[in-house]
């Protein structure tokens, strides 16, 4: 008995010191359509291992990107 009191101690202990991380913003590993933040410019991101967006780049000039939801890609047109 007093064996299983210490276990569900420690696991007690465990569960307070590593709280929920907090949600995913973004699935890893998906691209989509984003503005430059300084510029503004058109452009694309990608979700990180993390689940945070990462920029990816600018289209080239006198192109906007646009989302191919068949293939869950942005291409610059």
């Amino acid at each position: 008995m007093h064996f299983k009191t210490i276990v569900l101690s420690a696991f007690a202990a465990l569960a307070v010191a590593n709280p929920l991380s907090p949600p995913v913003k973004c699935k890893p590993a998906t691209y989509s359509c984003a503005a430059n933040s300084q510029t503004g410019a058109p452009g694309w991101q990608i979700c990180d291992t993390q689940g945070v967006w990462q920029y990816g780049g600018d289209c080239p000039p006198k192109t906007k990107c646009f989302f191919n939801e068949v293939n869950q890609s942005p291409y610059c047109i």
